[in-house]
């Protein structure tokens, strides 16, 4: 777009669907006021996906899926006519203080933009108490530059930040349940192996990312020792960015913690501590302390799980169940070491996390400490 006059519509809603019957109205009817048009580009849908789509009101593009996800996108970018595109999955949605925000943020923005904007995805795992959040670019302005590259896990920034344009930060969230069944991930998985092996073997746009990817795919598909192989090759590759740096260590400890490797889960957590570790490694440090016969040890590690921020992470975490788990084993360890009422207190607050999602923080351990004392004799700290 070259010109922004007055008829042209101000934000465009841009999707690729297939076979999403179930989720896409309650997407589409989550931006009903906010996207001027919805564009959304269907790559073989046989559940009545396309029906919903119209009915909504969107044009609809048909094409044939290509295991290219960035192609996908492209198609529908080329053809938005907003001066702001937004960006959905059918399994993702906005909540009415969300979409308030974009309508209002969108409004205020010069033009010629000057700014993108990641917003917030808020995962939602079962019961929708926890989950895990992370930030990505979904609103930015529609440049004929601005396009996705890599097939998979595709990336707008990049041409963003060649067209000069700052990438912020909005206190905005949209909400994601695919990851809600364990079967459709493992089938989303496979299809994204498949696409990386392609690029890989093809060598064309290969990065650190692409191995990092790459990693994930074994090691959500269960095969923990190729994953920590490559997590390693992402590593190892030069000009990797600090925050794939973190993520990959982070994975890897993980892939150690699922092969029992305790000796080597607490060299890769040797580091001395600090507030800004991801809390991923706090838990897998004190699962090694226990394996490793440190009882006492690993309620230092769990205790500091309480402390950390439920910020977007590299890799992505669901905190929530962290601290569960973390109450778990200090309720379990309270109870073998004669204070049963701290015990008691401890396994009700995992239970109203899991239940209610009322958090616990490093204020409320130390209120239970001090409300259920620890008996003298068992040394407790």
């Amino acid at each position: 777009m070259t010109t922004s006059p007055a008829d042209v519509p101000l934000l465009s809603l841009c999707m690729i669907v297939r076979n999403e019957s179930a989720v896409l109205a309650r997407c589409l009817d989550s931006v009903r006021g906010l996207a001027d048009e919805m564009v959304v580009v269907d790559t073989g849908s046989t559940d009545g996906t396309q029906e919903i789509a119209r009915g909504h009101g969107a044009r609809l593009i048909q094409a044939e899926w290509r295991d290219d996800f960035s192609w996908a996108r492209n198609l529908a970018l080329e053809a938005a006519r907003g001066r702001w595109i937004l960006v959905l999955d059918a399994d993702e949605y906005l909540l009415e203080k969300d979409r308030r925000a974009i309508a209002a943020l969108v409004r205020q923005q010069p033009v010629p933009p000057t700014r993108a904007f990641n917003l917030k995805l808020r995962s939602m795992a079962e019961g929708g108490h926890t989950g895990m959040s992370a930030y990505i670019v979904r609103l930015f302005p529609n440049l004929p530059g601005a396009r996705y590259e890599s097939p998979i896990h595709e990336q707008i920034a990049p041409s963003l930040h060649r067209a000069g344009l700052a990438l912020e930060n909005a206190d905005i969230e949209f909400i994601h349940t695919g990851y809600a069944d364990p079967a459709q991930n493992r089938r989303k998985q496979q299809r994204n192996r498949a696409i990386l092996e392609k690029q890989i073997a093809g060598g064309q746009g290969v990065t650190p990312l692409t191995y990092f990817l790459y990693a994930g795919c074994f090691l959500d598909l269960g095969e923990v020792e190729p994953a920590l192989a490559w997590y390693g090759r992402a590593l190892a590759e030069p000009g990797v960015s600090p925050d794939v740096a973190e993520g990959a260590h982070v994975r890897q400890v993980s892939c150690l913690v699922q092969l029992q490797r305790w000796s080597e889960v607490v060299a890769a957590t040797s580091a001395p501590y600090d507030r800004a570790w991801h809390p991923e490694l706090l838990l897998a440090r004190g699962q090694a302390e226990v394996a490793l016969g440190h009882l006492a040890e690993a309620c230092v590690w769990y205790e500091r799980v309480f402390a950390c921020q439920d910020l977007p992470r590299i890799p992505a975490c669901n905190l929530g169940d962290l601290k569960i788990e973390a109450l778990k084993y200090l309720g379990e360890y309270w109870y073998t070491n004669g204070a049963g009422a701290r015990a008691v207190a401890l396994l009700r607050a995992a239970k109203a996390l899991h239940e209610q999602g009322t958090d616990f923080t490093a204020e409320s351990l130390a209120e239970c400490y001090r409300q259920t004392p620890a008996p003298q004799a068992s040394g407790a700290h």
